[in-house]
């Protein structure tokens, strides 16, 4: 795990603690944040504290909300994994408690931040599959319609990986998503294996993109991995038991969780008025190879 000070202080006032923290997520029905969220609710738990979670859905207005605190109770600290806010919008709270941001929508913020390094990550991913022998690689999980900071920081680890590989970037064989679901991923890369005849690679944006591509690939007659390699990331549940078993980036989630509980109690615990260093931490993350890239 490392950290690096910002360039900002944090500005801390201390209330009677409430033992209560909430968590803010966009879709508890895509597997990785109903995963994490368990998991920072075992964590809250060890340290004697209880969770509410509250789904924005990914909306800018609810983020905005949750963020100064509408709606909620009194609580002690906020962990939130924003899809579409600003540093405008944390800059403008009106509650202006103590504040962890985890993923990468915010990376470059006066806000206390933790997450992986998702471009080594999909560079890692893309380095796979050369290494098992692909050549045309794709990309499944760009979304410019709502840009998503992970997923830019994922396509960028893609292409600097093939790039230094002297391999030359096709446009066609990158591609975007609607959302990051097993649906866009089965009919976004059922499209791009119709479509590119050579296609022997897919690096997904995440794991469940990525379980959408086995199954509509799977559709099509297409051995994975001997036809099309799959590799994605974030190491869900579901991932272990695809079938083939899915190839995936795991972040290191107890560190993941230990930061941000570390940063969020940091700031609850300190005196009025303290002046706290703005902290970015980013954890590590591995491969792990399954039967589907195992050419």
């Amino acid at each position: 795990m490392t950290t690096a000070p910002g360039d900002r202080v944090l500005p801390v006032a201390r209330a009677t603690r409430t033992g209560l923290i909430a968590l803010a997520v966009p879709h508890l029905e895509e597997p990785y944040f109903a995963e994490l969220g368990s998991r920072i609710v075992r964590g809250a738990d060890e340290r004697g504290l209880a969770v509410l979670i509250v789904q924005t859905e990914g909306d800018h207005g609810r983020e905005i909300d949750v963020a100064n605190g509408v709606g909620l109770p009194p609580i002690d600290g906020l962990i939130h994994i924003p899809r579409s806010l600003t540093v405008a919008d944390l800059t403008r709270r009106t509650s202006p408690g103590p504040l962890v941001l985890l993923g990468e929508h915010i990376q470059v913020s006066p806000f206390t931040h933790v997450t992986i390094d998702n471009r080594a990550a999909a560079a890692t991913a893309t380095e796979h599959l050369l290494a098992v022998g692909c050549r045309r690689i794709g990309f499944v999980g760009r979304r410019d319609a709502r840009p998503s900071d992970a997923a830019d920081r994922r396509h960028a680890g893609y292409l600097e990986a093939l790039a230094a590989a002297g391999i030359t970037a096709d446009p066609a064989l990158t591609a975007q998503v609607d959302a990051f679901t097993a649906e866009e991923g089965a009919r976004v890369a059922g499209a791009m294996a119709t479509a590119v005849a050579d296609l022997d690679g897919i690096v997904c944006s995440n794991d469940s993109v990525a379980l959408g591509a086995l199954a509509a690939l799977q559709a099509q007659g297409r051995d994975v991995p001997r036809d099309i390699a799959v590799v994605g990331i974030d190491d869900i549940r579901a991932a272990r038991f695809a079938v083939p078993a899915l190839s995936t980036i795991a972040p290191d989630h107890a560190r993941l969780v230990d930061a941000a509980f570390t940063e969020l109690e940091r700031q609850i615990s300190a005196p009025p008025g303290a002046d706290l260093p703005v902290r970015h931490v980013t954890v590590g993350a591995r491969l792990i190879p399954r039967a589907s890239t195992a050419r």
